[in-house]
Formats: C-alpha cells, sequence, structure tokens
C-alpha cells in the first residue's frame, strides 16, 4: 500500500481542550495533511508519468488519469453514466492518448511537461486518422477522442487546431446521424447542451453552429430551440451594449431591448425538463443571464433561480473535471447572479476557486487568462465578470501563499 505521509490526530481523552480550541486544532491538522498532498503531487514530473509507459491494466490508465484531472486524485464513479465514460476511454487507444495530452499539457508549464503533451498529441492525431479510414470511424471511443483534443486546442488558445477539430466532430456527426439516427452518445449531447451558454460569451469548448445544424436534422427540438434562443442572446447583447455605449429612446428600447427579452424570458422557460439536467440547467442559465443583462428582478429572486441551476447541476451524471470547471460560463453566471455572502453563491465559487487555486499551485500564474483575453460581453455585464474572476485570482493567491508557509 502506498504511504500517505498524513498526519493524524486523535483527541480521545484531551479533555482540557475546549470544543472551539479541539475544532480548529482538527482543523489545522487536516490542513496540512492536504498541503502536504499537494506539495507532492506538484512534485510529480513528466518524467514519472513517462517512465511508467504502457499502462499494465486498464484501471491504471483511469487512476494515471484521476490523478491528472480530478483534485481528489482517484475519482470513484458517481452514476453508471460516469462508469461507462471512464470505461469508454480505456476502449480506445485514440482516446486515452487525447486524455492524457491534455491532462499533461494542462498540469505544469514546464517544458518537459509540454514535450511530454506533444508526444501524446501526436500518437492521438495518429490514431484518430487510421479510425477515419477503418470502419470504426463512427464509434464513441473516436467520438471522445476529437472531442477531447478540441477541448484540449481550446485550453491551449489553438484556434487552428481547435477549428479542424470541430470540423472533423461535424462530419464525423452527418456521418453517424445520417447511417443511423439518434446514435450520438448522450454525453456528447449534455456536453454541448452545457457548452451553449459559453456560446453566447464567444468562448465556446465544443459548441458550434456546424455541429448544431449537424444534430438538428435528428433530434428533438429542444437542441434547435436552445440554439436558436442562444443566437438571439448574442443579438441582444449587442443591442443592450449599445444603449450602455450611446443611449437608445423609449421606441428602440421598447423594440430592440424589451420585446426580445421577454420572448426570450418566455423560450427559456419553455426549455425547462426534469428529466433533461443539462437542457434544465441551460434554461435556468439563460433566464439569469438574461435578468443580468436587463435587470428587472430583485437580488432574492435571483438567488433563489441560482440556487434552482444548483441543484440541477448537482444531477449531473458525469462530473466535470477541474478544466471544465474552470471554463464553465454556467458556474460563473450562478456566482454573479447569487446574492454575496450567499450559500448558492458560495457553491459556486467554490467550484471555480478550487480549480484556479490548483492551477496557480502548479505554475499557472494566470489561469483565468483564456477567459479574460477572449470572452465577448456587453458593457453592463462585464463588471460582474471581472469583479469574480479578480475575486477568484486573489482568494487563489492568498490560499497557496498559505500553504507554502504551512508546508515550510
Amino acid at each position: 500500500m502506498e504511504p500517505t505521509n498524513f498526519t493524524f490526530l486523535n483527541t480521545t481523552g484531551a479533555s482540557s481542550l475546549s470544543q472551539p480550541a479541539a475544532k480548529r486544532m482538527r482543523a489545522h491538522i487536516t490542513k496540512t495533511n492536504f498541503c502536504k498532498r499537494r506539495q507532492r503531487i506538484v512534485g510529480t514530473t513528466a518524467a514519472d508519468i513517462e517512465s511508467r509507459g504502457t499502462f499494465a491494466t486498464q484501471r491504471d490508465c483511469i487512476h494515471e488519469l484521476q490523478k491528472l484531472v480530478y483534485l481528489e486524485g482517484r475519482h470513484t464513479p458517481g452514476s453508471p453514466s460516469e462508469a461507462a465514460w471512464f470505461s469508454l476511454i480505456v476502449s480506445e487507444p485514440a482516446l486515452v492518448e487525447a486524455s492524457m495530452a491534455v491532462a499533461v499539457q494542462q498540469w505544469s508549464p514546464d517544458h518537459s511537461w509540454q514535450c511530454q503533451a506533444d508526444r501524446h498529441s501526436y500518437t492521438a492525431v495518429n490514431l484518430i486518422k487510421q479510425r477515419i479510414t477503418s470502419a470504426s470511424t463512427r464509434t464513441d471511443g473516436v467520438l471522445g477522442a476529437v472531442v477531447t483534443m478540441a477541448f484540449g486546442a481550446f485550453l491551449a488558445h489553438d484556434d487552428l487546431a481547435w477549428k479542424i477539430h470541430i470540423d472533423g466532430l461535424a462530419q464525423m456527426i452527418e456521418d453517424r446521424e445520417s447511417r443511423n439516427p439518434h446514435s450520438v452518445p448522450s454525453w456528447f449531447l449534455d456536453l454541448i447542451v452545457q457548452d451553449s451558454i459559453n456560446s453566447i460569451f464567444k468562448l465556446p469548448r465544443v459548441y458550434h453552429q456546424n455541429i448544431i445544424h449537424a444534430l438538428g436534422n435528428y433530434h428533438d427540438e429542444k437542441m434547435a430551440n436552445l440554439a436558436a434562443i442562444c443566437n438571439s442572446i448574442v443579438q441582444l447583447q449587442k443591442a443592450i451594449d449599445s444603449y450602455h455605449r450611446h443611449g437608445l429612446d423609449a421606441a428602440s428600447i421598447a423594440q430592440e431591448i424589451e420585446e426580445p427579452l421577454a420572448r426570450l424570458h418566455h423560450e427559456a422557460r419553455a426549455l425547462r425538463v426534469s428529466d433533461k439536467p443539462h437542457v434544465d440547467a441551460a434554461a435556468r442559465a439563460i433566464e439569469l443571464v438574461l435578468y443580468l443583462l436587463w435587470p428587472s428582478q430583485s437580488g432574492a429572486h435571483l438567488t433563489l433561480l441560482a440556487s434552482e441551476l444548483k441543484e440541477v447541476m448537482c444531477r449531473f451524471p458525469i462530473k466535470g473535471c477541474s478544466y471544465m470547471d474552470l471554463t464553465s460560463f454556467q458556474l460563473m453566471i450562478g456566482a454573479i447572479a447569487a446574492d454575496k455572502g450567499s450559500l448558492t453563491r458560495t457553491w459556486f465559487v467554490k467550484r471555480l476557486s478550487r480549480a484556479v487555486q490548483w492551477m496557480r499551485l502548479r505554475g499557472w500564474h494566470e489561469p483565468l487568462s483564456l477567459l479574460q483575453k477572449r470572452f465577448v460581453c456587453d458593457a453592463g455585464l462585464i463588471k460582474g465578470f471581472e469583479d469574480l474572476w479578480r475575486e477568484l485570482h486573489d482568494d487563489a493567491a492568498t490560499i497557496n501563499a498559505q500553504s507554502s508557509i504551512g508546508s515550510s
């Protein structure tokens, strides 16, 4: 069994300690334990990963990936869907290599890690090319490999590679659906729905109109309706931004903002559906976006709606990795909408801040730079994002500084 090097505390019989003092002692020991664990993780090098070579078992493969992408290290599947996703990863070598490419690339900016990531990426691309020329092109594993490579290109700011992967993905979807309608796996549809909120702010991870078009002819109308709503919000943002920058007369406000806004609120509420949590979450996130773009409700109402969004997101069948959390505009919208000091806002901020802290600890000094430099938002809402990102950055800097002191 691998030693943990944790410090454990037994307070049995420690009657001299008051209850508050005992609580503080336990908190200190817990904090020290996790500080030590973080330092051991950061001490891992790319050479350590590379030296392990081919994974002896599927379990070894999953454990290695989990240590690279989950804060808690080894992650026990929380649902049958999550277990199926892990099984899918190890069933397709191209998906294994693509997953390792992204995980290693994002682990550290150190040159050795980046070189190792390039090797995994090269292998993944070659394996994908082999699959494309064979009858196995339409497998879920190959689809997952291309999705993963697209996500990696997004994280790496590589627009050219991202576009290539997205175009290939759209062609694969079109091919699959033309041969066997409704054959696209649910995890892919869930990802596209979740990413629709990112598309509103021009930072989609895998969402693209070509993919929506490929899916549109074969899936229920909610997918098409969601895409249409997101496109309309982009246009609405332009009108609201024009209002903030230049002003509009009453007639123009009614025609260009208030009427489209009322229609979009109605359409978003119509999207709510209890048996499809990703669609339900997207609908509630859209409602929050609309309220934030053109405030008409109290903070208490927005906090309640954000709480509903949180509850729905807790029902997602597959837990996203740290990088999905870091780039999730659903989480950011929830944090911006909820009242400061509320438990709801704390939940959203915690999900985001843990990912930021984790990356800063490994040498990424500006983990939010991808979002800060490229997202598009109207002038009225941009302050909410900037304040949130500043809070996440400052919190991460403070906690990492405390961790350094605790480990010295």
